[in-house]
């Protein structure tokens, strides 16, 4: 039995910081750019889109938030339904509606656990996942947002046409 104590402690795995993430996207010749603020955070423009990466005590989240031109307050539930699709798949990132005043926020985002420390080869796979993630699944809720529109008017125009074609003789005497 081995003392806690006295374990070797050669198999520690580097702590997971900002820049140990900075150096990772660098290897796809990604630059972040350091954000001053509460949290170690950095952020990129990958394929046009926002991207965010955010070094907490045991998670490094990567997130991209897309505005949309859709009010909160008037929103239809189209862009909820598609976000609801994608997370109930397995599709490596989750999708989320947020609001940011009175405007729909589409963000996608993968957690990648960083508690136990990590090597850098750990690091930059579990990077190049979570960006891949993040970003097909803001291509994905495009998709699953256009699908819902679609079926949302396909619906609308049969409940139009189903009240007259429900209609009776009698209910028209």
């Amino acid at each position: 039995m081995t003392n806690a104590s006295t374990a070797s402690t050669e198999n520690n795995l580097p702590e997971v910081d900002l820049d140990r993430v900075v150096a990772a996207m660098g290897t796809f010749d990604i630059e972040l750019t350091k954000v001053e603020g509460e949290i170690d955070a950095a952020t990129a423009n990958l394929n046009g889109l926002p991207t965010m990466f955010a070094v907490l005590d045991s998670v490094v989240i990567v997130r991209c938030d897309v505005p949309t031109d859709a009010s909160f307050s008037k929103a239809d539930a189209g862009l909820f339904l598609a976000a609801n699709q994608i997370n109930s798949v397995a599709f490596g990132a989750r999708a989320v509606i947020s609001e940011h005043d009175d405007m729909l926020v589409v963000r996608t985002e993968r957690d990648i656990p960083a508690a136990a420390g990590m090597t850098d080869e750990q690091l930059t796979t579990a990077l190049k996942k979570a960006v891949d993630a993040v970003i097909n699944g803001q291509d994905a809720m495009v998709s699953a947002a256009e699908e819902m529109a679609k079926l949302g008017s396909e619906t609308a125009a049969k409940a139009g046409n189903g009240s007259e074609e429900n209609s009776t003789p009698s209910d028209n005497a």
